[in-house]
């Protein structure tokens, strides 16, 4: 069972746990201190078994504890071909330093297995925080726009952003989050698995046509309802 199946299987269990949580939790996208994080491979994992599902359940047992505490709002597998990016976590922290704080239970990432990518984040259309079935896992697909290595003009920045805007208000896709800095400029979130169609409409995006940005459509778990 690849690793991104397995992980949202386990997922499953803890999001049932914070099912009432995650439903009375106000959307953080209003609030400051949004960061976007993606979970990257670190050092192999040990041999032991029993070491590694200790790990897991401890991994899944602190996303609880910060559902919990108001400041994690989604967390995820997804399947990156290079087998860099493991997983995106959402959250809400004044500060990198206090970020790195909430993830000292987490063996995977305090042993160095798993390390923190993470970015501000404005949330132009967030995930959803409420209403989600937490006792269902759903497949849908993450999207990513590359940082130009070309400086913008406002004309093209502007026409990038309303492009986006519109598949939003098309309902093409359910989540548009921009980060400040990184290789990485834009992620957006899809429901469904038609990779295929999502590579079309992108490479038709202002900023892929004319200023040479790569898109990377990648299959993501998420409880249901998470995408819009």
């Amino acid at each position: 069972m690849r690793y991104g199946r397995m992980f949202a299987l386990l997922c499953t269990g803890l999001l049932s746990a914070c099912a009432q949580v995650t439903q009375t939790t106000s959307s953080l996208s209003s609030q400051k201190g949004d960061w976007f994080v993606f979970l990257e491979t670190g050092k192999p994992t040990p041999p032991d078994k029993d070491a590694v599902a200790a790990m897991q359940k401890g991994h899944l047992a602190n996303f609880g504890k910060l559902f919990g505490e108001k400041k994690l709002s989604a967390a995820g597998p997804l399947t990156d071909p290079t087998g860099l990016k493991r997983g995106i976590v959402v959250v809400n922290a004044p500060n990198l330093e206090t970020l790195r704080g909430y993830f000292k239970a987490d063996q995977y990432v305090s042993d160095g297995y798993m390390t923190l990518n993470a970015r501000r984040a404005m949330a132009q259309k967030p995930l959803n925080t409420v209403g989600i079935d937490p006792n269902q896992i759903e497949e849908g697909r993450i999207i990513q726009i590359s940082r130009t290595a070309i400086v913008l003009d406002a004309d093209t920045d502007t026409n990038g952003k309303a492009y986006l805007q519109s598949l939003v208000d098309n309902q093409l896709v359910g989540a548009w989050y921009t980060l400040a800095d990184g290789p990485v400029a834009e992620v957006l979130f899809a429901r469904g698995r038609d990779s295929r169609r999502l590579q079309e409409i992108f490479a038709r995006h202002p900023w892929a046509s004319a200023m040479g940005a790569t898109v990377a459509v990648w299959p993501q778990w998420l409880s249901k309802g998470v995408v819009p």
